[in-house]
Formats: C-alpha cells, sequence, structure tokens
C-alpha cells in the first residue's frame, strides 16, 4: 500500500500548501501528473529534441509559460529523464544574476563559471593552455592580479568554489566580477563596458573552453552526448530585459557552444517582434490548465468540471481533505475557481486559507475561511494593477484576446491576464480580479 504523506493538521496542510518548486523527496510525494488536463508538447518536444539529438551537436531551446504555471517541476522532471544523456548544469538566474538588470554578457560570465566549476567537481580540468589564455586576456582588461582577487574572494565567495580541485585563477575572477556586479549599479557598468570591447574575444575563449569540456567529459564518460545547462528563472526577468536579451541578443545566447535552454518570460511571445524571427525554434509553452469551457462570446465561461478536479486534486496529494476541509466538494471547487487553472495560484490560496483557518482556532476549513483566502488574493493584485489596465482587462474578459502592444506584456507578466491554448489559444482574465469593483466598472462601460 502506498504511504499517505498527506497532511492532517492545519499547521502541517499550511506548510506543505508551499508555492516553491517541487523537488528532491517532495517531487515524489507531491507531484500530480496534469497530462490528462493539459496539453504536455511542450516538455515532451523538448525531451524529444535533446533524445533525438547526435552526440556533438548543440541545440538552444526556449521554455515559457506563465510564472508559478509548474516549469520548474517540469524542468526537474526533464532533468531526471535525461540524466543518463547529457551531463546538465541546472542553476537558478535569481540566485545568480540581478533579474530587474541581467544583459547577456552577465549570462556569459555565470554560465562559464558554472560549467568550470561543475566539471572540475567531476575532477575533469580545462585545458591548461586555453585557460592561460584566458586569464592574460582577462587580467589585461580587468587590470586583476592574483593578489587582488585573492584578497575579496574570501569575503565575497565564501566557500562557493569548492575544494575538490586547485581552483583555476579565472575561477576566482568570475565569482569576484559576478559579485561586484550583483552589488553595485556603478561596477555592473565598468564590469560589462569593459568586457565588451573584445567581445568576439570573450565569445572564441568561451567556447574553446566549452568544446575542450565537452570533449574530456565524454572520453571519461562516453554515455554523455554533451553538456546540457538549463537556466530556470530567466523567465522572472521584467518585460525590457527579456527584450534586451530574447531580441537585441537572440544571437549571441545562441552562439554558445552547448546545449541550453533558457526560460523565457511569457511576455516575450506577445512581442510584436516576434521570437520566431530571432531563434531557430519557436518557444515551447507550458499551457495553463484550462479550467474552462470556451465560449468566445459569453463573459462568464461555465467550467470544464474535469480539469476543475484536477486542480483540486492538487490539493487533495498534499493534503487529507476529508479531514481538514468541512464541506470538501463545494470548497475545494472554490480554490480551484478561483485559480484560474494556475498552480502556483492555487498553492497560494491554499495556504492563506489554511493560515486563516489556523489563526481563527478552527479546527477545519470553512467556507468562511476559503472566502477570506480569495479575497486576500484578489487585494494583492489590486495592489499592483495600474488604474488604466482595468479598461484593458474588461476587453479580454469580452473578447478572449488580448492585442499584441505593450501592455499586453505587462498584463501576462503580472498574471492579470492568462492564456490558455489547446485547439484553441485564447486569453481570459484572472478570475479573483472579476470580484474587483475597479473590474466590474469597466466591464459595465463596455
Amino acid at each position: 500500500m502506498t504511504e499517505d504523506y498527506r497532511a492532517v493538521t492545519l499547521g502541517d496542510a499550511y506548510n506543505v500548501s508551499n508555492v516553491l518548486p517541487l523537488q528532491g523527496e517532495d517531487l515524489i510525494k507531491y507531484y500530480y501528473d496534469l497530462s490528462k488536463v493539459r496539453k504536455t508538447e511542450a516538455i515532451d518536444g523538448v525531451n524529444f529534441i535533446l533524445s533525438s539529438a547526435e552526440a556533438g551537436k548543440t541545440q538552444t531551446i526556449l521554455f515559457t509559460g506563465h510564472r508559478g504555471g509548474g516549469k520548474t517541476t517540469e524542468l526537474r522532471r526533464l532533468e531526471k529523464k535525461l540524466k543518463d544523456e547529457y551531463f546538465i548544469i541546472y542553476f537558478m538566474a535569481d540566485e545568480e544574476l540581478d533579474i530587474n538588470d541581467a544583459r547577456y554578457i552577465d549570462l556569459y560570465l555565470v554560465i562559464i563559471k558554472q560549467v568550470e566549476d561543475s566539471l572540475r567537481k567531476r575532477n575533469i580540468s580545462l585545458d591548461k593552455k586555453l585557460l592561460k589564455s584566458f586569464e592574460d586576456w582577462f587580467k589585461e582588461i580587468t587590470k586583476e592580479e592574483e593578489q587582488t582577487v585573492e584578497g575579496s574572494i574570501r569575503m565575497e565567495a565564501g566557500g562557493q568554489l569548492g575544494n575538490e580541485m586547485p581552483i583555476p585563477f579565472l575561477a576566482k575572477l568570475w565569482v569576484k566580477l559576478l559579485a561586484q556586479m550583483k552589488g553595485s549599479a556603478k561596477n555592473k557598468v565598468r564590469i560589462r563596458e569593459t568586457l565588451e570591447r573584445d567581445i568576439s574575444r570573450l565569445k572564441a575563449d568561451i567556447n574553446a573552453l566549452l568544446r575542450d569540456g565537452t570533449k574530456k567529459l565524454r572520453k571519461k564518460d562516453p554515455k554523455y552526448k554533451g553538456i546540457l545547462i538549463i537556466i530556470d528563472n530567466l523567465d522572472r526577468v521584467p518585460p525590457p530585459v527579456g527584450e534586451h536579451l530574447f531580441f537585441d541578443y537572440a544571437a549571441q545566447l545562441q552562439e554558445l557552444d552547448c546545449n541550453i535552454i533558457y526560460t523565457v518570460p511569457i511576455s516575450v511571445v506577445y512581442s510584436p517582434k516576434n521570437v520566431g524571427n530571432t531563434f531557430d525554434q519557436n518557444p515551447h509553452i507550458l499551457p495553463m490548465v484550462n479550467i474552462y469551457q470556451f465560449d468566445r462570446y459569453k463573459i462568464d465561461l461555465p467550467y470544464n468540471n474535469r480539469h476543475l478536479w484536477a486542480m483540486a486534486d492538487i490539493i487533495n496529494k498534499r493534503v487529507n481533505v476529508d479531514i481538514l476541509f468541512d464541506s470538501k466538494e463545494e470548497l475545494l471547487l472554490k480554490i480551484a475557481k478561483a485559480s484560474g487553472g494556475h498552480v502556483r495560484q492555487l498553492m497560494r490560496i491554499m495556504r492563506t486559507v489554511c493560515f486563516t483557518a489556523g489563526s481563527r482556532g478552527h479546527s477545519k476549513i470553512n467556507v468562511d475561511d476559503v472566502d477570506y483566502g480569495i479575497k486576500q488574493e484578489q487585494f494583492s493584485f489590486e495592489r499592483v494593477i495600474p488604474h488604466e489596465h482595468y479598461q484593458i482587462l474588461a476587453e479580454v474578459c469580452h473578447s478572449k484576446n488580448l492585442e499584441n502592444k505593450k501592455t499586453a506584456q505587462d498584463v501576462l507578466y503580472n498574471t492579470s491576464v492568462l492564456e490558455y491554448n489547446g485547439s484553441n489559444r485564447w486569453n481570459y482574465v484572472n478570475p479573483v480580479i472579476k470580484h474587483s469593483d475597479l473590474f466590474k466598472e469597466a466591464l459595465k462601460s463596455l
């Protein structure tokens, strides 16, 4: 019999309703397969491309969807599937970069730092001549020497570099530069301008090291087709940064000699510049769970009960709803409807509901607790939505379509508008916003 990990107290239910992506043991205990209620071509397609690729061939893949829609969980599962085919380097962009002001040059530094560090931990040393050539160039343009780097690295890097093998000067320098870029806008501009003076040399040296690392990796373990870098949380960059990365410098992001999956803001997909024109492949879009029955001509859409229950079952996978809910069917479906098919929003509401019931001294979640939790989600949106956006939201509710312009990127970025796709592609306003007085006024004015 399968062990039941579900929470049976409100405190435990609050803890397991965490909005963080599932990983490790939690991925095994709490993952709920949504493939029967939403299209899985996005992640299946990425898996197919990489599994079918020949050894030595490299791919640049864009993976997108709404923030909180489950991309990280699916990428973690993909990582497990491909771990015997690729040497996988997985990192979170927001832990390495200032995502509010990220540039392609920053990504170059992070990528080569991650590659060198990961290979060194596998006891694979990059070619000494290549490293020496790269070091000399870095020393020349940054005016950094071993002594100046050593002096600051203890404070800025701590134990990040590992100690399995002697640490190259370059590895220490990359850590120092990235720490300076995150810490000071002035340093960030200075370092970028310095490195961009000879960007062709920087790119050539990085690719030489990537090719050397891939060659030695495959010699040591022939099962690997090559290096696969998964850059998660890059979809959190604001729309202007997304424009810079995936349009202005799309060529540079595709010129590194390794396999890379970039997570892309869904706002980029709505840019009139058309990201399909700047990358070899169109983005792979992980869709929302479509909890509605689509009807272009109805303002208030009827629900798809099977899909609603799939959202409810995400909660049931973590929480014993028979024990903790007053009225299981009514309350679970109420939360599922308020989620709009957005996984993170579902868990965020559920967590607020657990907190509300627990702080009120309830032994079970009742309808007032659920209503309050949904209302708090509504208020969170009301605090951040500009007044002029309500007219756009009302138009989306009316037409089921989002015009391709700058405001489209903004309302997708803050998830006040959600995209659904399958046999149709359409948009709808986030359901919690529909209760807002400002939204009701805008809808009435139409």
